[in-house]
Order: C-alpha cells, then structure tokens, then sequence
C-alpha cells in the first residue's frame, strides 16, 4: 500500500519530489486532471511527511515564484501589444490631433479678440457675454459635447 501525500500543482509536486529524493525515498507521481498525485510506500511514509513538513516552505515558494513568473510574462505581452498598437498606422499622429484641436483654439481666440473689443465699449456688455458664453460652453458639457462644439444647438462639431 502507498501513503498519499495529497494532489499539488506541478510546480510544487517537482518540488516535493526532489525533496523527498534528496531524503533517499521513492517517491511515484501520477498526472490527473486535479494535478499531480505524489505516493511513496508506507514504511516510508513517516520520513516522507516529516521531509514534506521540514521543507514546506521551499514548496510553496516554487507555487509563488511559477505565478509570478506567469504574472510578469503576461504584463510584458499586454505592454508588447500596447506598443505595438501605439505604432500602427490607425492611432493619429500629433499633426493630426493638434489639427482636431485647431477649430475650438481658432474660436477661442476670435471670441477673446471680440470680448476685449466689447469691453472697451462697455465693460458691463462684455461681462454679459462672457457668462453667456460659459452658459453654453457648461450646457454643452453637461449634454455630452465636451463644450468645445459649435455654439448654433445643433449637437456635434460644426462642419
């Protein structure tokens, strides 16, 4: 009859059998779908549970070191595709985005030079259209837009 030592993942199990190699036991190691059944023959089983006992912690360290072996590959793969993605030709490049931000700038810059025209006439007009111009850019926001769309209620950039 042989003492089971219990089912492990196979990290540990090759742990556990050097271990119990290293104790001069005969250790036997089945493949199953829970893992890897480890047995050795009953006049051994004492020495065995004692050397498992004696040794736990460098079994469990083989259990922490496979996972974070795994952990750090699949961190570098998701930053290889990451990088690999961020090259390709679909992501827009800074021309590109400094161009879709060219309108809202260009409105921007009108409306200040308009703004500071009017309050040379009437400082108080000007504090007027300064707060309706912050009503809308707020109400924009508040509806989805971002507030830098055009300002005719119409929902979307001005095209």
């Amino acid at each position: 009859m042989a003492k089971d030592l219990g089912t492990w993942p196979q990290e540990q199990a090759t742990v556990l059998v050097q271990v119990l190699q290293r104790a001069n036991l005969t250790p036997d190691a089945r493949r199953t779908r829970e893992g890897i059944v480890v047995t050795v023959p009953d006049d051994q089983a004492d020495v065995a549970v004692r050397a498992l006992a004696d040794n736990m912690d460098a079994i469990a360290d083989a259990a922490r070191s496979r996972a974070e072996a795994r952990r750090r590959r699949t961190r570098e793969a998701r930053t290889r595709e990451q990088r690999a993605s961020g090259s390709s030709a679909s992501s827009p490049l800074t021309t590109e985005r400094l161009m879709g931000a060219a309108r809202p700038i260009a409105l921007l810059l009108v409306g200040l030079l308009v703004l500071s025209g009017v309050a040379r006439v009437s400082p108080v007009l000007a504090l007027v259209g300064v707060g309706v111009g912050i009503y809308l850019l707020g109400r924009r926001a508040q509806d989805g837009d971002g507030g830098m769309g055009g300002m005719d209620g119409r929902r979307g950039p001005l095209r």
